[in-house]
């Protein structure tokens, strides 16, 4: 018996394969405070339609989800259990993965507001980096910005779940939870609804080199192929911005200049592979405060 039920698992994965073949296979939403799924499961979308005609795959399938951790989502990709995945980059996973290499936030992700309790906003007021290295960010387990964090000097609780970061912050077992500005007005507003003591804080925000990638693994490379034609095929039409602009889970971080005049703590990256060509491209977008704190 104990060899049955990986056998069964096995076995309903060589279906599924069989079954989605030549679809996009991607986890679904891990809990209700994942607001920025729908917004990656449409830009998906979007490639595989700027670019079907040429190529093989025809659309997106998605399987469940819940409560499926970043490093556990990974490996489900390097087993061919999907075939697409998104997260933030670093050197080991442009190893071990198909990178696509194309910024799905046009280098947004490294700009990070915070999600903190109502009654500790006041101390983030004016907070200098040495100041906020004396606090402690949750952050999860297997996130590159936990090894960024860490890096710099910052202290980290490294939490499995993503739901458990804003149960953490109302225990007090951290101080601040660090998000992308795309990311942190929809998670927040749909945290509160559980967590109603819980305030956004975006006067200052940590800033430091970081794009999300789509990432497929070494059985697609056609599927790389296609994803990286469609989204560039996206990004001259002007239908990838489009969509950055009135989605749900981004519409709130425009207009860009209101950003301008925020304060910055910048932090190194050590973890990049070479990003210099995207960077001095048109397919990433900077924030030019007037003024930042230096880290």
């Amino acid at each position: 018996m104990r060899y049955l039920f990986p056998f069964c698992c096995w076995l309903l994965i060589a279906i599924l394969n069989v079954c989605y073949a030549k679809h996009v296979v991607i986890l679904g939403q891990q809990t209700n405070e994942d607001t920025s799924h729908q917004y990656f499961k449409s830009l998906a979308t979007l490639a595989i339609e700027k670019s079907k005609e040429d190529f093989p795959y025809q659309r997106v399938v998605t399987l469940g989800g819940q409560q499926t951790t970043q490093g556990r989502s990974i490996n489900l990709l390097k087993r061919d259990f999907v075939n697409l995945y998104w997260s933030g980059t670093n050197i080991e996973r442009e190893q071990t993965l198909i990178p696509i290499k194309i910024p799905l936030f046009k280098g947004l992700l490294g700009y990070r507001m915070f999600i903190v309790r109502e009654d500790n906003i006041d101390q983030f007021s004016d907070i200098s980096p040495e100041e906020l290295k004396k606090k402690v960010a949750c952050q999860g387990e297997h996130w590159p910005d936990s090894d960024i964090l860490e890096a710099n000097g910052y202290e980290v609780l490294r939490v499995t779940r993503f739901d458990l970061m804003f149960k953490m912050l109302i225990l007090k077992r951290c101080d601040y939870f660090p998000r992308a500005i795309f990311e942190g007005y929809g998670e927040f507003e749909q945290a509160k609804l559980t967590y109603p003591n819980l305030a956004v804080f975006d006067d200052t925000l940590l800033h430091y080199p970081f794009p999300i990638y789509f990432f497929t693994n070494e059985q697609h490379p056609a599927l790389a192929k296609q994803i990286y034609y469609g989204l560039m095929k996206a990004h001259e039409d002007g239908s990838l911005e489009a969509l950055m602009r009135n989605h749900t889970s981004t519409l709130n971080i425009f207009p860009l200049d209101k950003w301008r005049n925020k304060n910055y703590i910048h932090l190194s990256n050590d973890f990049l592979p070479d990003i210099s060509n995207i960077e001095h491209s048109t397919l990433w977008l900077k924030l030019y405060p007037q003024h930042s704190i230096k880290r």
